[in-house]
């Protein structure tokens, strides 16, 4: 396709912004139905069963998603997505004005409704990122997954700061504000869809098959799905281990997780320099078992600056895995396919997480704080010595 073979800057500018708002104001609300529900209910299960709506209802959604973003303009579907998330954000805010099950309702109502924003926004961004890339895929592809990470990180001081000036209120105005400026930063980006050729459960079938015969994209795609096994505990459990066992205000604990933004940034960064002398899949593997070794030492740390050097350690690992994995498959994965590979890849990125937060959720119900992280880490670098063992055409790939 011809799209495939144009780079314009202006564009890719527009494109980069636009994402980082998207994924800031994205991330922003998940860390609303999180923090809400356990700093107003005190309720580790509910604030679980929140972060499992946001992230969960890709498990159906983002099937069709990635077939829909193959068929149509992957830039409309962006747009629908946007809107799904400013409703997300009005029900929270409606929610805080009601008590008793009202409230509750409407609060996991508002989260179920990001969830959907999340099943069409992943993809139909990372099929415009395809699109608009030309022969700078892997480069696009970096720069594109430090953005996320820079969003995903700057979220928690953004909301505890907005806490500290207004109220929960003002935390979803930003998160509305962001949304609407990314809005407008995509007006203009045209893509066209590739047509549709069968029914989308047959796009979707094709799309797997594909995914399952390409032996690095299979091997990419599994080793996504054990890295995104961190994302759930972390957004889950270190609010609370934060405030529980470093005793952080509200402001320096968002100061202590947005920590974990310098880190990703710092993986992700440098992630391309290191794997041309490492390897890719080197690379890849080792910075999962940093991941995993980080967060299993933060259990064991009671002190403030130790916790921060291990939530650096683990977040770079994570940032330079997630980012080469990402490089991976938006360099190998042919056009026609895009779209319905790279949901299975977003899907992984949010359910994933979802399952891992609502475990992380029911777990802090029964066991200390402590407890629960050094167990998550203990569970997280054992699967990933595991697959590391396993996944020879991934360890092997350096190109």
């Amino acid at each position: 396709m011809n799209q495939m073979n144009t780079y314009n800057q202006g564009q890719m500018f527009r494109f980069l912004s636009a994402s980082f708002l998207d994924f800031l104001a994205g991330h922003l609300t998940n860390y609303s139905v999180i923090l809400y529900a356990q700093d107003v209910w005190n309720q580790d299960a509910l604030a679980g069963i929140g972060f499992g709506l946001c992230f969960g209802v890709p498990l159906f959604l983002g099937w069709f998603a990635g077939a829909w973003c193959d068929s149509y303009s992957p830039q409309i579907l962006a747009q629908l997505a946007h809107v799904s998330f400013l409703i997300a954000l009005g029900l929270l805010n409606v929610s805080s004005n009601f008590d008793g099950m009202t409230s509750v309702s409407l609060f996991l109502l508002g989260a179920f409704f990001a969830g959907v924003g999340w099943s069409i926004l992943a993809p139909a961004r990372m099929s415009l990122l395809g699109r608009l890339a030309g022969d700078k895929q892997k480069k696009m592809a970096i720069i594109f997954n430090v953005l996320v990470m820079l969003g995903f990180g700057s979220a928690p001081p953004i909301l505890a700061y907005c806490r500290s000036i207004g109220s929960w209120q003002m935390v979803h105005i930003t998160g509305v504000s962001l949304f609407f400026i990314a809005m407008a930063l995509l007006i203009g980006i045209k893509t066209e869809g590739q047509g549709k050729t069968s029914s989308a459960w047959d796009r979707i079938l094709r799309g797997l098959s594909y995914a399952k015969n390409h032996k690095l994209l299979k091997q990419t795609l599994i080793f996504s799905i054990v890295i995104y096994c961190s994302m759930g505990p972390v957004q889950v459990m270190m609010p609370r281990y934060a405030k529980s066992v470093l005793q952080l205000g509200e402001m320096d604990r968002g100061f202590f997780l947005g920590a974990l933004a310098l880190a990703l940034l710092l993986g992700g960064g440098t992630s391309l320099k290191l794997a041309k002398p490492f390897g890719y899949g080197r690379l890849i593997l080792t910075s999962g078992l940093l991941c995993g070794l980080g967060l299993f030492g933060i259990g064991f740390s009671s002190h403030l600056w130790i916790s921060i050097i291990l939530l650096l350690l683990s977040g770079f690992g994570a940032g330079a895995s997630i980012s080469l994995l990402v490089a991976i498959l938006q360099s190998e994965v042919n056009q026609e396919y895009r779209g319905r590979v790279m949901s299975l890849y977003t899907i992984t990125s949010q359910v994933v997480p979802a399952f891992a937060g609502f475990l992380s959720g029911l777990i802090l119900v029964k066991v200390s704080i402590t407890t629960a992280v050094i167990s998550a880490g203990l569970v997280l670098t054992v699967i990933v010595v595991i697959t590391s063992l396993k996944l020879k055409t991934l360890r092997d790939y350096t190109h």
